[in-house]
């Protein structure tokens, strides 16, 4: 059964040792090798497929709406810039609504350095269930807001804090008041 093998292939087996292998030419085994390749390759249609997904492109995404502070109130926001220094540009539902993003930009850094205190525990309470949601605490990053601990803070730069938001309890349209320390801005409609 070997021996028949071993000739299929080309090669010749001999059960005596010192009888040499005849002459045979390699067509044999060239011919088999390539008969095996041609069923492996997986066979072509007449036709060429194409890949659908080959003209597919990225749709286009619409840009994004910037904050602004057409939904505060003027009197309220000349207070906040004579006594804290700071403009609110708003507060948005972020993070597929389960966080809150709330952002101002600094006028006056010396009136707006109680807001980035450290020991200040800034929340937002929604006014409809007076549910307060403070700001996550990230084990290796700390809290999801800005501090003056490196005496970072500059005139005409726009900072954030990020609010919990779970269950996505404050929807679109809702007021909420944030509280930082003493600062407070209440009736925020959240975008």
């Amino acid at each position: 059964m070997i021996a028949g093998t071993m000739l299929c292939l080309g090669l010749w087996a001999s059960e005596d040792p010192t009888e040499s292998a005849p002459a045979t030419s390699a067509a044999p085994t060239q011919a088999i090798g390539q008969a095996v390749l041609e069923s492996s390759k997986p066979s072509q249609p007449e036709e060429e497929k194409t890949n659908p997904l080959a003209d597919w492109k990225l749709p286009e995404m619409p840009e994004p709406e910037p904050f602004s502070s057409h939904k505060i109130d003027p009197d309220t926001a000349k207070a906040l810039k004579e006594q804290w220094g700071v403009e609110l540009l708003g507060i948005r539902r972020t993070a597929a609504g389960m966080f809150l993003d709330f952002r101002f930009r600094v006028l006056d850094v010396d009136k707006a350095l109680p807001l980035f205190d450290s020991r200040a525990k800034p929340y937002v309470i929604a006014e409809r269930s007076k549910i307060k949601l403070p700001v996550p605490m990230a084990p290796k990053v700390g809290a999801f807001r800005p501090t003056n601990r490196g005496q970072n803070i500059h005139a005409d730069k726009t900072y954030y804090i990020v609010f919990g938001n779970p269950d996505r309890h404050v929807k679109t349209g809702e007021k909420v008041t944030v509280v930082i320390g003493d600062f407070k801005v209440e009736h925020l409609l959240v975008d």
